[in-house]
């Protein structure tokens, strides 16, 4: 399992919510993961999980295109 980093703060600080842990802290590289899934992935599956991330995030999409090809 990859190393994860956290920045949260210690138990009974006073700057710590109660309402539970932030995401604010937590750093996971998900990228190549991704690229792993989409190189192994059925190209017709590929093609159609990144024209539906275009159409949300159309930097990223080209940007795995570049990657996976």
């Amino acid at each position: 399992m990859k190393n994860i980093e956290t920045n949260h703060q210690a138990a009974g600080s006073p700057n710590l919510e109660s309402k539970g842990p932030s995401e604010e802290g937590l750093r996971i590289n998900g990228l190549q993961q991704v690229v792993d899934l989409l190189k192994f992935a059925d190209p017709a599956f590929r093609e159609s999980l990144l024209k539906r991330l275009t159409q949300r995030d159309p930097q990223l999409a080209q940007h795995l295109r570049k990657i996976i090809r």
